[in-house]
């Protein structure tokens, strides 16, 4: 059995998420299904997170164990020829046994989108934030600096989510601005239930003037999900990166 890993790139959109559910369509699905057409067996893959449904990838990584014939080098050939063109094989290569997309992995980067202008043009719908109001980008920045660090996310994780532990270290988190696009990059250890989408709720009211730079500290001291921001649409959050040794 060879374990073969796959660096995916896909559109969220049109899914009910990376994971098989019940109740739609799922990018593990697909490929799943794909694996199948293509090596005639039932495989399971393990990717390096789940995401929610509408959120999309730059660079998922997934792998599975495979006794097929098809070259490592191949499978994103012959995948890429079968699966949907919101679904895309950036990447495949042959892995030690042992590596596990989600087990294995350091770090994560996600970045997430936002359009700061009058009118969300048409190609930027599903695939970032339209948000109109005036923003304070200095406040916003600041904000980011006190992100990073070992702190208690679960002022930052959705209500009905569970996890043995909301103690999270981030490595490092910024705000870009290009034109009247902004783009929060944020890069850490492991993400919470909806964490991201918090975050930039947060940061939308911090920039608006809602909530301050000491609101912020008293937030990621924990247990204050009520007082952090929304959590925003999932168009603009992009799986970017996942690093391993």
């Amino acid at each position: 059995m060879k374990n073969i890993c796959l660096i995916l790139e896909y559109l969220g959109t049109n899914y009910c998420g990376f994971q098989r559910q019940k109740n739609g369509l799922s990018i593990q699905e697909v490929l799943e299904n794909t694996l199948k057409d293509v090596t005639g067996e039932d495989i399971k893959t393990y990717p390096s997170g789940r995401t929610d449904a509408g959120v999309h990838a730059l660079g998922q990584v997934v792998n599975f164990f495979t006794s097929s014939t098809i070259t490592p080098e191949k499978f994103s050939v012959v995948l890429n020829l079968k699966l949907p063109l919101d679904i895309r094989v950036k990447n495949s290569f042959e892995v030690d046994q042992n590596f596990n997309s989600r087990k294995s992995a350091i770090s994560k980067t996600y970045i997430y989108k936002i359009y700061n202008g009058k009118v969300l043009g048409a190609f930027d719908v599903g695939r970032c934030l339209f948000c109109g109001y005036k923003l304070d980008l200095n406040k916003m920045n600041e904000a980011c600096k006190l992100i990073e660090g070992e702190h208690d996310f679960s002022s930052f994780v959705a209500t009905n989510a569970t996890t043995k532990t909301t103690i999270r270290t981030i490595y490092k988190a910024e705000l870009r601005k290009d034109g009247e696009y902004l783009t929060f990059s944020v890069t850490g250890n492991g993400f919470l239930y909806n964490m991201v989408r918090i975050l930039v709720g947060t940061l939308i009211e911090i920039g608006r003037g809602k909530i301050s730079l000491n609101d912020l500290k008293i937030l990621l001291q924990g247990n204050n999900r009520q007082k952090a921001g929304k959590t925003v649409s999932p168009d603009g959050l992009y799986l970017k990166e996942v690093k391993y040794n």
